[in-house]
């Protein structure tokens, strides 16, 4: 038989058929049962002044209990508390308005229309489709544990652009948000994993700090509702012991520069500039935010079986990492009746944010591409050394030095082995490595990364990476040692010319 620890490992979030139990997080829950919320709330006992949790089930009717270990239909439910403590309900919620909502658990009507003209109210975007866009974010910040996936957001922009601005309105609304500064592995095991909460980063140019390579990581990771899970040893007075926890969750990240591409693929990314008029802040003390949240909450006990109806869905015209991103706002827009128009223009926003944010190819892997399809072009077939490929893609190249020479044919050998360009190696040709190239694999590796899968409504052009693109090139692309070598210090030895 397993040990206790050992089956608290493995059948968290899953009910045990052997042990007809499910083991829950305290804070945020999500199963095929029930979906509940933990909070925390001071009370006095025997003239004691103590904290004490309790939580909110939505399953067949909504109701508060008050015992970490209960019975609930034919299942006990264990919710796991330790080394989590969970928000106080004052700091989010209201225990009146609790009341209320379970004595009259019906959900909120407009709610969407509702929030999306409170960010007007506060802040500008450069787009109608932004407010859109970001109104079905924070609704669905409350819902994202009903989903495999998450997008995250990337707030870019000058000094003074309102990126604090828009931070503090998505602390204000999204679901248990924090907003922090700098960041280690411990501070996301005890807010990400101890609330299940939305972590707002400020300042997040930090990140591409090499001291912070594991956190990158782990973010980068974390928008998979498995993907961000981790174990790291905590030393303590106590002794040495492991730590599972995990970091999926809803994330947005501000910055002046832009962000890791690991981290930034997952984005949807957000312009800010500095306003043109003068908007009120969004103070923390306003009613107006308290009065939203308890919106928001009763949205998702009262919605939460039919956004997961929705959810699978969704996402039928787009597809691989961008649909994964996509579907949890489209069942969102979906669940909160969103005009067809209005959808359309918001995800034709979400695509353009995606072609600036997807790890795509860059204009001058496309040159690569179109050269070797010239070079292939009639024959089916060729065997080529990396020289070949770098005589015929640089017009130039017999007039460059040596070194030259050597960093642009390492980043092309480097392009050809990762992307498999070859069908196979072939011995030496002319004192060099050779590979037999084929125009049918180049043609099919080409369409897998130039084109989105959407609909004929959300047309969208070839995705090249805005980084690299030259304004007015001319037709044969000029192609600088600069920017095709990213590191100047990848080893010679990693392709053999």
């Amino acid at each position: 038989m397993q040990s206790r620890q050992s089956m608290e490992t493995n059948n968290l979030n899953h009910t045990n058929n052997e042990y007809d139990y499910i083991i829950a997080h305290p804070s945020y829950e999500v199963n095929q049962i029930f979906m509940s919320l933990g909070f925390r709330e001071t009370v006095i006992t025997n003239n004691q002044v103590e904290n004490k949790n309790f939580y909110i089930i939505s399953g067949k009717d909504i109701s508060i209990q008050k015992e970490s270990v209960f019975k609930y239909e034919n299942t006990t439910i264990i919710f796991h508390e330790q080394d989590k403590m969970l928000l106080r309900v004052n700091d989010r919620w209201n225990k009146n308005k609790i009341s209320s909502f379970i004595t009259n658990p019906e959900p909120p009507k407009e709610l969407y229309q509702e929030l999306k003209q409170t960010l007007k109210n506060y802040i500008e975007f450069q787009r109608e489709a932004i407010y859109g866009i970001i109104t079905a974010w924070i609704i669905a910040t409350y819902f994202h544990r009903c989903f495999h996936a998450f997008p995250f957001l990337f707030i870019y922009g000058k000094k003074q652009s309102g990126k604090s601005r828009f931070l503090d309105l998505l602390e204000r609304l999204s679901f248990n948000a924090m907003k922090v500064k700098g960041v280690s592995v411990a501070s996301l095991a005890d807010s990400i994993d101890g609330v299940r909460g939305t972590f707002l980063n400020d300042q997040a140019e930090e990140l591409s700090n090499k001291k912070n390579t594991e956190i990158l990581g782990i973010l980068s990771d974390s928008y998979t509702i498995g993907g961000g899970k981790r174990r790291i040893v905590n030393m303590s007075n106590k002794g040495r012991r492991i730590i599972e926890f995990e970091t999926f969750g809803p994330k947005a990240f501000a910055s002046i520069k832009e962000i890791d591409s690991d981290l930034r693929d997952r984005c949807i990314e957000i312009t800010m500039l500095r306003a043109i008029k003068e908007y009120p802040y969004p103070d923390a003390y306003l009613p107006i935010w308290n009065d939203l949240r308890d919106r928001l909450y009763r949205l998702l006990f009262t919605r939460w079986h039919r956004v997961r109806e929705l959810y699978q869905e969704t996402g039928k015209d787009v597809s691989h990492r961008v649909k994964e991103l996509w579907r949890p706002l489209e069942s969102i827009l979906q669940l909160e009746n969103v005009p067809s128009e209005e959808m359309k223009e918001i995800k034709g926003f979400f695509l353009e944010s995606m072609q600036e944010t997807q790890n795509e190819l860059s204009e001058y892997e496309i040159k690569l591409f179109e050269t070797l399809q010239e070079i292939l072009k009639g024959k089916g077939k060729e065997i080529l050394t990396i020289t070949d490929i770098a005589e015929n893609l640089k017009s130039d190249y017999s007039t460059m030095d040596e070194k030259e020479k050597k960093r642009f044919q390492i980043w092309i050998g480097k392009i050809v082995k990762q992307l498999s360009l070859y069908d196979k190696p072939v011995g030496r040709k002319d004192g060099k490595r050779a590979y037999e190239f084929s125009v049918d694999r180049i043609d099919s590796i080409y369409q897998r990364y130039i084109t989105m899968t959407i609909d004929d409504h959300c047309p969208i052009p070839v995705m090249v990476s805005h980084k690299s693109s030259q304004k007015n090139a001319p037709d044969h692309v000029t192609i600088g040692m600069s920017d095709l070598v990213e590191d100047e210090n990848i080893p010679e030895k990693e392709i053999e010319i």
